[in-house]
């Protein structure tokens, strides 16, 4: 039996793999695909919001090939919640309203699969169950295949795609990062989808039809004024919802992810949302965060790395899967001109690199590279100031009866007695240089 060659090697069937199988395998390259699930999408879990500009740039007739999505995304913003009220800043506009719209709600269980097609309509060969176990290099170390867990599973290719996702065995093995990522720089999501009829769920948010949906990101309690994230997404005929925190905290306050999603539904402000709702899928996912200034390199000798697995996240934005499909498309791209020009050198393919600095998907990472940083050194962010903000409103909306300048000086004493006006002062300057990259 010969062996295996292809023109290039994908590992993972995830955006950002199938992304770079779509590009190569319609610039006419002999491409397969190597997941680790029992189908693509198996292993792939996200808060929900999906953003339709990546795939239009590598599938510009996505809409009339019907993915499934959920919903539009007609309304989006921000819950800020303390543990008995809420402040929402929410934001909705007839502009939100195009079809097809900027962003929907996905279920990855659907949409991976289906996006995996359009690869394999392409000419990609997708093979599932298959775990790759190394990857194979000539005696340059130039990276030449990889080895599977398959008999005489061994795959051959001058380039090798790795979008591993956030478990970076691989990119370590290629040289590209030194080493995991600590505790500190991986997020650990959880997340439930839980059924409800559609009509209860449109009368509940306040949506007129199936072509409305929400996306809400809320802050403070959800994770006990600790650095994180909850998320509100509404499905077809659902509710997405999850908690979001660095691995190093639940380590740090032995927290059991579960058990703070449990009492995130049970606020008293949220549970009325689910009430009646039964819980379809439960499930967990690491997130890289590790930032700008810690990202592997993103190629080497005949190999590059995209999406999770090269730390492509942008939380602020709730951004992943489409920086994911940039960066797939970018290398799917990169890996034509290599074959154009026979070099699969690392000089060569770090023209890659070069392209996604060109795109937003670096820009925006150097931009917010102090994010995860400021954060975790600001915890005031998600518990003092949530809860000072939401305090300050209950006085401002019950001051009946008694002066307004007694009302204006409790909430500055509340100011005061929280966070002094300097502290206040530098942690906005903090904030700014954080958000200035």
């Amino acid at each position: 039996m010969g062996r295996l060659t292809f023109d290039a090697i994908v590992v993972g069937a995830g955006p950002a793999g199938v992304a770079a199988a779509l590009t190569m395998a319609r610039g006419g390259l002999k491409v397969i695909i190597l997941e680790r699930g029992r189908f693509a999408g198996a292993k792939n879990l996200f808060g929900g919001v999906f953003y339709t500009h990546a795939l239009a740039d590598v599938l510009p007739d996505y809409w009339e090939r019907k993915p499934p999505f959920e919903r539009p995304v007609t309304e989006q913003g921000y819950w800020m919640l303390s543990p008995d009220s809420v402040i929402r800043v929410m934001h909705k506009s007839e502009r939100y309203r195009k079809e097809p719209a900027d962003a929907y709600t996905v279920l990855r269980a659907r949409f991976d699969p289906w996006f995996a097609e359009q690869a394999v309509k392409a000419g990609a060969l997708l093979i599932t169950r298959t775990t790759v176990t190394r990857l194979l290099k000539d005696e340059r170390e130039r990276v030449i295949g990889v080895d599977t867990d398959r008999p005489e599973g061994s795959v051959y290719a001058p380039v090798v795609i790795i979008a591993e996702g956030v478990n970076n065995l691989l990119t370590r093995q290629a040289g590209l990062i030194a080493s995991d990522l600590p505790p500190t720089h991986v997020a650990l999501a959880v997340k439930e989808y839980i059924n409800l009829p559609a009509k209860e769920l449109q009368a509940r948010f306040g949506l007129s039809g199936p072509h409305e949906g929400v996306a809400i990101d809320v802050f403070g309690d959800v994770t006990l004024g600790l650095p994180g994230t909850g998320f509100i997404y509404t499905d077809q005929s659902g509710i997405s919802i999850g908690v979001g925190m660095l691995l190093d905290e639940f380590i740090t306050h032995r927290l059991r992810p579960y058990q703070v999603l449990e009492r995130f539904k049970n606020h008293p402000v949220i549970r009325p949302y689910l009430e009646g709702g039964e819980v379809r899928e439960y499930g967990a996912h690491l997130i890289p965060e590790m930032g700008y200034d810690r990202m592997p390199k993103l190629a080497g000798d005949g190999v590059m790395v995209a999406g999770d697995a090269a730390g492509m996240v942008d939380a602020l934005h709730r951004e992943g899967t489409n920086l994911a499909i940039t960066a797939g498309r970018a290398a799917g791209e990169t890996a034509l001109a290599a074959h154009q020009q026979g070099d699969f050198s690392a000089a060569f393919l770090n023209r890659y690199r070069r392209t996604l600095e060109d795109s937003f998907v670096l820009k925006d990472m150097k931009q917010y590279r102090r994010m995860t940083d400021f954060l975790e050194s600001s915890p005031q962010f998600m518990g003092t100031y949530v809860n000072l903000l939401n305090e300050a409103a209950l006085r401002y909306f019950t001051a009946h009866g008694i002066p307004k300048r007694e009302m204006e000086h409790d909430i500055l004493k509340m100011v005061r007695e929280r966070r002094s006006f300097t502290g206040v002062a530098w942690d906005m300057l903090k904030l700014m240089r954080a958000m200035r990259g």
